[in-house]
């Protein structure tokens, strides 16, 4: 204890909170974000509307294409610079892919299982871009919410106070243009159902037919009371399959909505130089939610084809050979 109190610490921690209470007191407060589930409008096509978390998926949808563009725009034997850097992640996650589901399924799981960890991930790190959340339109606070004061910068430009705007005196809320994708419920919903329907196709490739004897199983062969055993274990195999649409769309949503609010609401209470150590960990945050929903997905693929590798299927390398 007698170490913290060393003049080297102790002096530039006390600098650092009479910094941190000058700012407070001298710079105008923050806003609490408006808490909104679903995603706010931002433009509209014919009756189709442009929402923020929509443009949000499809800005790191161009991001990806450029870095796939620009890494491979200038191939080289020997790998160097942003060639290097995409050739490194693509292969180390192509041995974890060979070393799960082998040699003959990984290369066909691959695209799909690299292709929405990418995406999560650049998505999920976008979100904290200082313009995601924070620009966007001023809107008349609907009745019984809390509005701001709004200071005016002249042509049509304004900045939402920390002012909470008393009553009788007309309040806003932002709008924001951009948001995190993942904080749409209607995006991890879309990624969930995309993963366990293709496990579905996978199982019916690897399968056949009988894949689906795994949900419906009439099997009485060896007798009334194991067919009736096997007909619940695959009532509750159906009900699991259905709960993992479920599990994956609310365990995305969560962890990237609670992170936004988290790092709003520390802005409001204590603004500026405190709430960065959170910007590390819901960096942390969006890199393990894109790898663990990738991960997932490949464990249910590798799961929905594992049958007809323990059951001797003939042709794995003619099929790999085939694939390329």
């Amino acid at each position: 204890m007698s170490k913290l109190l060393t003049p080297k610490i102790l002096i530039p921690a006390l600098v650092g909170l009479a910094l941190l209470v000058a700012l407070y007191l001298l710079l105008p407060g923050v806003a609490l974000p408006a808490i909104e589930i679903a995603a706010e409008p931002v433009f509209h096509i014919g009756g189709f509307a442009i929402t923020n978390t929509m443009l949000a998926g499809w800005i790191s949808m161009i991001v990806l294409i450029l870095l796939a563009y620009f890494g491979t725009r200038k191939m080289n034997l020997v790998p160097s610079g942003l060639q290097n850097v995409m050739e490194t992640i693509v292969e180390a996650f192509l041995g974890l892919v060979e070393n799960m589901a082998g040699r003959r399924w990984g290369r066909r799981f691959f695209p799909i299982v690299m292709t929405i960890f990418l995406w999560l991930l650049v998505s999920n790190w976008m979100g904290m871009l200082p313009f995601y959340g924070s620009v966007g339109e001023l809107l008349p606070a609907a009745e019984g919410k809390v509005g701001y004061r709004v200071d005016t910068l002249g042509g049509g430009v304004g900045i939402l106070t920390g002012q909470q705007a008393p009553a009788g005196e007309e309040g806003f809320v932002l709008a924001p243009f951009l948001r995190s994708a993942a904080t749409d419920l209607n995006l991890p919903l879309a990624l969930a159902l995309i993963s366990v329907c293709l496990s579905q196709v996978f199982g019916v490739r690897s399968l056949g037919i009988r894949y689906f004897s795994r949900f419906f199983n009439f099997n009485f062969k060896h007798g009334i009371f194991d067919g009736i055993i096997g007909m619940i274990v695959g009532f509750f195999e159906l009900i699991s399959e259905t709960a993992k649409i479920i599990s994956f769309t609310f365990r995305l949503f969560g962890n990237i909505f609670a992170g936004e609010i988290l790092l709003g609401v520390l802005a409001f209470l204590i603004p500026y130089l405190v709430s960065i150590p959170f910007y590390g960990l819901e960096l942390f945050v969006g890199a393990v939610q894109a790898l663990v929903f990738a991960a997932l997905t490949l464990v249910f693929f590798t799961l929905a084809v594992k049958g007809h590798d323990h059951e001797g299927g003939h042709g794995a390398e003619e099929e790999v050979m085939e694939f390329q």
